[in-house]
């Protein structure tokens, strides 16, 4: 802290403008300031509790680990085996949720912590909230996750919305590992030029229209998308023509299926492609 607070004061006594001064604090931040991460690990560490009660819970609970009884009435015992095939399948799809959400909680924890693109107030409070109680966390997880698997199995929820919440749990992974591999974890796109700063909206419109000339509005020099976001932003179009084709698969109506990607393609645009978003000054070629 003590070579944080000199440096200030040098900066304090230097005219430089302010964009200057916030990237010449990342400079310093990264590069002399001892590195203090918060210990996220332990907040996901409770993943092996979850798979291990989880299948506990499952071996314990559902009739289907049990022997059947052997009946005399033929209809009777095809209509055990029959539950027996049902029960199956719905533990089958349960274990698949309890996964996924395990998955997804592990990887979003990690990118609430590490994200450096989201730094107001409220959530470096809730970031400093989360840490505090993370022992409190951890032993409430294990029961969350027993608890989803118990209403499934108590309401009998109908297998078609198993199938859709699983199909919205890997699209949510997807987004999620997204986050994970993102390029611009601060949120800060600046032209190469000036160090012109580009808002959010700003650069929601430059992801969505995708111009083939761009200027810098201060500058007004011509800019780039560089050839990593290009081959990027290709790859990350092309999922969602999969992940529509993926949807048959779960047999889900056609008004799922739209409710599902009226979730899955606006997160894309608005949220994922931005934090690829890069620019150069130079163009530059694909291959």
């Amino acid at each position: 802290m003590m070579i944080k607070e000199k440096w200030q004061q040098e900066l304090s006594r230097v005219q430089l403008t302010e964009q200057q001064k916030i990237n010449l604090m990342q400079t310093i931040d990264h590069s002399k300031r001892p590195k203090r991460h918060k210990n996220w690990t332990i907040v996901i560490a409770p993943i092996f509790v979850f798979t291990a009660l989880f299948f506990l819970y499952l071996i314990t609970n559902d009739p289907f680990v049990s022997p059947l009884n052997q009946a005399s009435d033929p209809v009777t015992e095809s209509y055990e085996n029959e539950h027996s095939a049902e029960v199956i399948r719905r533990g089958k799809h349960v274990a698949i949720i309890s996964l996924l959400l395990i998955l997804n909680g592990v990887l979003a924890t990690i990118v609430f912590f590490t994200m450096k693109r989201w730094q107001k107030p409220k959530i470096r409070n809730l970031r400093e909230t989360v840490y505090r109680w993370r022992y409190l966390l951890i032993i409430l997880s294990p029961f969350i996750i027993s608890g989803i698997g118990s209403t499934i199995h108590i309401f009998e929820v109908d297998m078609q919305w198993l199938r859709f919440s699983i199909f919205m749990l890997i699209n949510i992974l997807q987004i999620v590992l997204l986050f994970y591999f993102a390029r611009n974890r601060t949120g800060k796109v600046c032209c190469p030029h000036c160090g012109y700063s580009y808002s959010k909206k700003e650069q929601r419109k430059m992801v969505c229209k995708f111009q083939l000339e761009l200027r810098c509005p201060s500058c007004r020099q011509k800019l780039f998308y560089s050839k990593k976001y290009r081959q990027i932003i290709g790859g990350l179009s092309m999922l969602t023509t999969p992940t529509i084709i993926f949807s048959s698969s779960f047999g889900l109506p056609i008004s799922l299926t739209i409710l599902s990607l009226a979730f899955y393609v606006p997160a894309m645009f608005f949220i994922v492609m931005p934090l690829y978003l890069e620019l150069t000054e130079e163009e530059e070629f694909l291959f």
